[in-house]
């Protein structure tokens, strides 16, 4: 198998307060490895983001996460930290106002279930920002990330992807060309 994740495992719920997106991935990593590669910006930044950044962490409630982009054209994002419990838990606002993103850590025998929920407040905006689609590339550039071999973010793996979940309604269809 790939070191690459090829399932589509994302899923969107509509709820009476907005939607719920949700990934799950069993990984064969000690659960302080996968804590660190999602909680120290050195190991964050190898994965996550679809653009080079410097990002700085303030490990705390209330504590507050800096992506700042490189370039003249790459955004800043300032999340809070809502919620840590290390090496089980870390819950993070979103950029969008009233959304927040909840990483639960779960030992198993073998490595660590990582459970990732994004709580949205409006589900129509996630679709048509490719929240889900985007998830899907940073969580499949994880694995590779823990194996000591970054991948460098793909826009083809993302477009497959989005091909992938436009069909099932959470993204729109990639544009021709």
């Amino acid at each position: 198998m790939s070191e690459r994740t090829t399932a589509y495992d994302g899923t969107m719920e509509r709820t009476a307060e907005g939607g719920v997106i949700r990934f799950e991935r069993h990984l064969p990593y000690p659960i302080r490895e996968v804590w660190a590669a999602i909680t120290e910006p050195s190991r964050l930044a190898e994965w996550w983001l679809p653009f080079d950044a410097d990002i700085t962490i303030d490990l705390r409630e209330g504590g507050r996460m800096v992506l700042a982009g490189r370039g003249e054209d790459a955004p800043t994002m300032t999340l809070t930290i809502r919620r840590v419990e290390p090496p089980m838990l870390l819950e993070h606002t979103h950029v969008d106002d009233g959304s927040f993103m909840r990483w639960e850590l779960e030992p198993t025998s073998d490595g660590c279930i990582l459970r990732l929920t994004h709580v949205v407040p409006d589900p129509d905006i996630a679709v048509d920002n490719c929240y889900v689609v985007g998830l899907h590339t940073s969580l499949s550039r994880l694995r590779p990330c823990l194996a000591g071999t970054p991948v460098p973010w793909d826009w083809d793996t993302f477009a497959e992807a989005q091909s992938h979940y436009a069909a099932r309604g959470l993204a729109p269809e990639p544009a021709a060309g």
